[in-house]
């Protein structure tokens, strides 16, 4: 894979996973109230959905940072998904958007700032 693939898969994953917590909050309060008792099992099926692809997604960026994690522009990205997830933070703290009220996707939000905020150190950390 190329480093322009790395980065783009760097710079797209935050957006995919608060997505997918978006999506599940979605199912959750629209769909799943509608359904049947013995049917809530998708509910399950999707949140272990949620939280595996969540760890694959994290691991897999990992793994594609230590091949480009000396390059400038890694940096950069780094430093713009952490500034946009701070972003997506105060935005919903004061509820100007949807998610506001999605509880998981605090969580979600506060997960990927610390772990962007260790890549970037770690690719400072590398070039010394």
């Amino acid at each position: 894979m190329s480093h322009y693939q790395s980065m783009i898969k760097i710079a797209i994953t935050p957006v995919i996973i608060l997505g997918l917590a978006i999506f599940r909050d979605y199912f959750i309060r629209y769909q799943a109230t509608n359904l049947q008792l013995n049917l809530l099992w998708y509910r399950v099926l999707f949140d272990l959905f949620l939280y595996i692809s969540t760890g694959i997604l994290l691991a897999s960026l990992y793994e594609r940072f230590k091949k480009i994690r000396i390059l400038r522009m890694t940096k950069v990205i780094l430093a713009a998904n952490i500034l946009l997830l701070m972003l997506f933070y105060g935005v919903s703290y004061f509820g100007v958007l949807y998610f506001a009220s999605i509880k998981e996707f605090f969580v979600f939000d506060f997960i990927l700032m610390g772990y962007y905020a260790y890549l970037l150190i770690d690719s400072f950390r590398k070039e010394a």
